[in-house]
């Protein structure tokens, strides 16, 4: 593929994996982001492994002596384990994949574009696209539509797909997305480490928007993101659900005043009741569903109050420092303010 005649002038980017038993994909990640439209010489590529059980370290010791490889000793969870990369990463621009996702071949290009495009742009997100592992996946062709996930005005996320090439969003995804290292030391971490997974991406955008930053996504950065259609209602999903839905709670805890708060943990409330319509499940299945999951949604809300003293000291310090005025990251997602 020919490389685009401006590329030269475009920065070196860290590019963090996190890993943990993913031995089936992580062989055909690499390989794309070795076939990149962005020179190879300026990524840095670090694999962070969370531990895994499978052989996903020796694949990447064996086939891509070029990328680093930072083995822990332990499942830290996924936002101490993307700390982890950004602790070694050396570069002003910190790009982050999950480990099963495949990268279109312009993907890093498309996405320093629109950093370097916009200098009030502190992160950008890829045009994230669900695909199963036995889908034909074009890694060269141009994508006329773009599918991103937003803040919903009940406060969880909601996908969306449209016809432009750039928009602002209130979410920034965890799995594919770029953000300059200047605002992360305005941040002071990327993850909070406390949500072990599960909306920390929430938290991390919340904070962005208190420090008065822009969150994109961008419908050339193109990631296939490799996903099991088959999505089953267990206990385990139920326990992984009720994580989930505390540290919603917890993360606009932390992001809003008092006042804030008060006015929206009533809206969040009724979020949990209809997110069940988001799932990727048959209609029936949601209707039947409804009352249960909505009523166990709530009861998770409400026992997330009990947990909030723990979030109490940053989310003084984050109000403290915040760049906008009050209310205004309600009006952005009840307005869908730019």
């Amino acid at each position: 593929m020919k490389k685009n005649i401006f590329i030269n002038s475009y920065p070196p980017v860290s590019i963090v994996i996190l890993t943990f038993n993913g031995s089936c994909y992580i062989e055909a990640l690499l390989f794309s982001l070795l076939d990149q439209s962005y020179p190879e010489e300026l990524m840095e590529i670090i694999v962070v492994d969370n531990a895994s059980t499978d052989n996903t370290r020796s694949i990447v010791q064996k086939h891509f002596p070029s990328v680093k490889l930072i083995a822990l000793e332990k499942n830290t969870g996924f936002a101490a384990g993307n700390n982890h990369g950004v602790k070694h990463a050396q570069h002003d621009f910190i790009a982050f994949l999950n480990q099963d996702t495949v990268c279109h071949q312009k993907w890093l290009y498309s996405l320093m574009h629109v950093m370097l495009t916009d200098k009030n742009t502190a992160a950008c997100n890829s045009n994230i696209i669900f695909a199963t592992p036995k889908d034909t996946l074009d890694r060269v062709g141009q994508f006329e539509y773009l599918e991103y996930c937003d803040l919903s005005i009940l406060g969880y996320g909601r996908y969306h797909t449209i016809f432009e090439e750039v928009v602002s969003t209130r979410l920034l995804s965890g799995c594919a997305f770029v953000i300059r290292r200047s605002i992360l030391r305005d941040l002071q971490y990327l993850f909070d480490e406390n949500f072990w997974m599960y909306a920390e991406d929430t938290d991390l955008s919340l904070r962005i928007h208190n420090l008065g930053k822009k969150i994109c996504v961008t419908r050339d950065s193109i990631v296939f993101h490799l996903h099991n259609t088959n999505v089953k209602i267990r206990a385990k999903s139920l326990s992984i659900s009720a994580k989930a839905i505390m540290n919603r709670v917890f993360a606009f805890y932390k992001n809003l005043d008092f006042a804030e708060f008060m006015f929206f943990y009533p809206v969040l409330l009724s979020g949990g009741m209809f997110k069940i319509f988001e799932f990727q499940i048959k209609p029936i299945k949601k209707a039947v569903l409804f009352i249960p999951f909505g009523l166990f949604s709530v009861g998770c809300m409400i026992l997330a109050l009990f947990g909030l003293a723990d979030y109490a000291s940053e989310k003084k310090r984050i109000i403290k420092t915040r760049c906008i005025s009050r209310f205004s990251i309600l009006k952005k997602i009840i307005f869908k303010l730019p």
